[in-house]
């Protein structure tokens, strides 16, 4: 079942869905203990099923706490080259 988790996470924005307000990378919620970090490639930023998969992980924590580090990596380099013209990971 492919599904994503609700907004109640501190980290998420207050678009609901398992995205980061602003966030390039965002998390999946695929079962219990199955949590996907994807990142947006469409154009209008909205998660899509053609995003890419960048990692998996078993603890929703860990999967949190690293798409934060991301994505505030990701913001730097988009203040230093430009929006979307490099990635993080």
């Amino acid at each position: 079942m492919n599904r994503q988790e609700s907004p109640n996470h501190p980290l998420r924005g207050n678009s609901g869905g398992s995205t980061l307000k602003e966030g390039r990378y965002y998390v999946q919620h695929l079962t219990d203990q199955v949590f996907v970090i994807r990142e947006r490639v469409s154009v209008d930023g909205e998660p899509g099923p053609n995003d890419r998969f960048v990692r998996a992980f078993d603890f929703r924590e860990d999967a949190y706490q690293y798409v934060h580090h991301v994505n505030e990596k990701q913001r730097q380099l988009d203040e230093q080259y430009g929006h979307w013209e490099q990635r993080a990971i």
